[in-house]
């Protein structure tokens, strides 16, 4: 099998391919979070997903701000530019940030931890799994909390509202994650090669 060479004289080859997947992260993110395309195409947002292949490939810990700032300046784009709806911009914003933060570092120990083999898909379902629930819960209940469109918050309150939103959160995120885990392996298996991940 061709490896892409992990020791400190293959920087560049290991730069370019953190290159080659934070410009496939990017791409995804832009064409799915403003809904630009939903005229034509719905395609369920990335942005967890995004973040969780971030950390489990990337090496550079420079990707999670950049995608970060990528978020946020499609947000702005979409809000002052294209005239979206400005009703999730508010200070709770910021909470997307420990929200995206989990996705990350999940990443980053499904890299280092489990790796990526059809063996250990069902650990890694369960991981993103977690990671989503745990990143809904910083987001949604911090939306909830912080954004002051619901004076009366309350635990009991959100409830219903992630009974509601996360199947469908959880959902988008295992596809986009599920396309990145079946690209892994098919590369791998089928074309010879050993894909890096951030671990390495």
């Amino acid at each position: 099998m061709t490896a892409l060479p992990t020791h400190s004289n293959s920087l560049p080859a290991i730069r370019r391919f953190d290159a080659i997947v934070f410009a496939a992260l990017a791409i995804v993110m832009l064409a799915t979070r403003p809904h630009s395309l939903s005229e034509y195409i719905h395609l369920p947002e990335t942005s967890l997903a995004s973040f969780f292949v971030a950390g489990f490939y990337i090496r550079s810990r420079l990707a999670f701000p950049a995608l970060f700032v990528l978020g946020f300046a499609i947000d702005v784009v979409t809000i002052g530019v294209m005239g979206g709806s400005d009703f999730c911009f508010t200070v709770a914003y910021w909470m997307l940030l420990p929200a995206y933060g989990a996705m990350w570092l999940a990443g980053r120990f499904g890299a280092a931890r489990i790796g990526m083999t059809p063996a250990t898909l069902p650990a890694l379902i369960l991981l993103v799994s977690f990671a989503a629930l745990l990143s809904n819960a910083f987001s949604s209940g911090g939306f909830y909390a912080l954004s002051g469109h619901f004076p009366d918050a309350t635990i009991a309150g959100w409830l219903p509202r992630l009974e509601r939103y996360f199947p469908g959160t959880l959902m988008a995120t295992l596809s986009w994650t599920g396309i990145a885990a079946i690209a892994h392996i098919a590369a791998e298996r089928f074309a010879g090669l050993t894909v890096p991940v951030s671990s390495r």
